[in-house]
């Protein structure tokens, strides 16, 4: 019997009698990185809407007392605004998302193509 072999079926049978395995940890922690991104995200996300309802507000009745603190306002909000926009524009479309689709329309298109002249070429002979 292999002493490699040997380690990694005591190594999966300690795992399966209710100890924590390696990879149960290291999930774990990736899963707590993974819940704190996301809690950020949604931070993120709520404090974006705030300004974006603030600045439809401002817009919708501009204070008449003072124009100049109130336009500073009205650019900075919308700065605010065009960022929140970029972003959630950046992680809904990014590349992460589309390579799977993009290497898959270049493999069966491309397969498609070399089919097609294939058939085409036994139709003329």
């Amino acid at each position: 019997m292999n002493l490699g072999h040997r380690r990694k079926r005591h190594h999966s049978q300690r795992g399966s009698l209710g100890g924590i395995s390696e990879d149960a940890e290291v999930s774990l922690a990736d899963l707590m990185h993974q819940l704190d991104g996301l809690e950020g995200r949604l931070r993120q996300l709520k404090t974006g809407i705030a300004n974006l309802m603030q600045l439809q507000q401002i817009e919708a009745a501009p204070p008449a007392a003072d124009r100049q603190g109130a336009a500073q306002e009205i650019a900075r909000l919308q700065e605010a605004a065009d960022a929140f926009e970029l972003e959630l524009v950046n992680r809904v479309v990014s590349w992460q998302h589309l390579q799977e689709p993009f290497w898959q329309a270049v493999r069966f298109g491309g397969l498609g193509i070399v089919v097609g002249w294939l058939l085409a070429w036994l139709a003329r002979g």
